[in-house]
């Protein structure tokens, strides 16, 4: 019995004593280590901060073809950022003039046109500043500050 155990010990110890280098061992490269790690760092910080897993809130459509085109938007904000993100989606330029004031909108739209949405926009904030469509641009007017009760 002790002979068949010290045989069975020789041939265990024989085969971890085969030589390594013929096999590649294929390593990671540093820069993609590094790469996975900030991916991991960026994901546990958005985690954290609840910005993965939940729904997205503002837009549901990524690009904007036409005036005509159906989009859903939930909106509770200031209109700068959302104008911001139409004019992006719609491959329009984005620009305001004026002295920027606090601009607060909500909308809550379901299949509607761009051209409604826009509208919307409109309502809530021409009491501050009008928005103009050209082909190229979506422009935000900023009304001038009241200097003593009259317009400057």
């Amino acid at each position: 019995m002790k002979t068949f155990m010290v045989a069975c010990t020789v041939l265990m110890l024989s085969a971890c004593s085969r030589d390594i280098s013929t096999h590649s061992l294929i390593t990671p490269q540093a820069h993609i280590i590094n790469s996975a790690q900030d991916i991991q760092n960026t994901t546990t910080l958005l985690n954290q901060a609840d910005a993965i897993n939940q729904t997205r809130s503002s837009l549901l459509i990524p690009r904007i073809t036409a005036n005509s085109q159906r989009i859903s938007v939930d909106w509770d904000g200031d209109a700068i950022e959302l104008l911001s993100q139409l004019a992006h989606q719609r491959g329009l330029s984005f620009a305001y003039t004026g002295v920027r004031l606090p601009l607060p909108l909500t909308i809550h739209v379901q299949d509607a046109t761009f051209e409604q949405v826009l509208r919307l926009v409109r309502t809530q904030i021409d009491w501050r500043a009008q928005l103009d469509q050209q082909p190229t641009e979506l422009r935000l007017y900023f009304m001038l500050p009241l200097k003593k009760g009259k317009l400057a």
